[in-house]
């Protein structure tokens, strides 16, 4: 069995994102940041800085533990798309 290019979980990202856009109205504008951000993530390695930016603005008032496992899940996948 082939194995999947590591761009292939990002396109997947993607599409659900415009998926998401185009079916849910009230949650296009946090579809899109995630749409954006996948895009970056191709493209370079974000920072702990601003993985910690995205999710306080599509997550607010997320309790620490959440939020930091988050942000950690966050910095696994970046790792894991540039392998």
């Amino acid at each position: 069995m082939p194995l999947a290019s590591v761009a292939a979980p990002l396109d997947q990202i993607i599409e659900l994102a415009h998926e998401i856009i185009d079916e849910c109205p009230s949650c296009a504008g946090t579809a899109s940041e995630i749409a954006m951000w996948a895009k970056e993530i191709r493209e370079r390695r974000p920072s702990r800085e601003e993985l910690t930016a995205l999710v306080d603005a599509t997550c607010p008032g997320l309790p620490a533990d959440q939020r930091k496992q988050l942000i950690d899940g966050l910095r696994a996948f970046v790792r894991f798309a540039e392998s």
